[in-house]
């Protein structure tokens, strides 16, 4: 394995540009891309999707040397997308998440990659939810801390499981049992019979606003390099 393979490559964008912006960005999305924007009722969700998928083919096809209309996907069984075509012989991976305004594209090469961002909504009950989808032991963790800390915790955690599920292309309820431990460092995360495994978790700084992780398919460490999109 070589040191390129070992760097998650983050790039961190605003969803929220001016109308202008976002028309020119429409233009680079795909038949399957439009077909799924003409489905959101909401013009807020149409505008971060168009956002989101159009910076992620910038990025996507500027590690590539290719115009971002042709970046070419294709979609596992639960739509974790991956590169199709002779860019998927270059063993690049990428992994989309977006929470409100906010939204994150990581790559890597050669390993899987999944990242996740999550909105610190004070009107979600941490320790509610931690008892109903956590381990024994993190839910205690979550249900034990200071007031202030235990929605940040609970979504640090959440994180770092879906990061895992986004790394594999399985769904949300396959992973929110994972191990995933409190401490805040890197570790591996091993998978329960059947579900693939194992994944490296990283926190990833997201803000006092946001929590977020990232996590990379097998037990070996990675460091995470941010850039700036365009």
């Amino acid at each position: 394995m070589n040191g390129a393979e070992d760097v998650v490559e983050i790039r961190r964008f605003r969803l929220d540009l001016p109308p202008p912006e976002v028309e020119s960005l429409a233009g680079l999305l795909d038949v399957r891309e439009r077909a799924r924007l003409e489905t959101l009722r909401s013009a807020e969700h149409r505008r971060r999707f168009t956002v989101a998928h159009a910076r992620t083919r910038q990025a996507l096809g500027e590690r590539l040397g290719l115009p971002a209309v042709r970046v070419r996907f294709r979609f596992g069984p639960h739509g974790k997308p991956g590169l199709d075509g002779d860019a998927e012989a270059r063993g690049l991976r990428f992994s989309l998440t977006h929470s409100g305004e906010v939204a994150v594209v990581a790559l890597s090469r050669g390993r899987e990659v999944g990242v996740d961002v999550e909105h610190l909504d004070p009107s979600r009950d941490p320790v509610r939810f931690a008892a109903r989808w956590f381990p024994p032991d993190e839910s205690a963790w979550v249900a034990g801390a200071a007031a202030p800390d235990r929605l940040p915790g609970c979504l640090r955690l959440w994180t770092r499981k879906e990061a895992c599920v986004k790394a594999t292309g399985g769904r949300l309820v396959q992973g929110l049992a994972l191990p995933v431990g409190t401490a805040p460092r890197p570790r591996t995360v091993e998978g329960p019979p059947g579900f693939p495994g194992p994944w490296t978790v990283m926190d990833l700084p997201a803000g006092p606003a946001h929590a977020g992780a990232v996590a990379l398919e097998g037990p070996l460490p990675f460091r995470l390099l941010e850039r700036s999109i365009g």
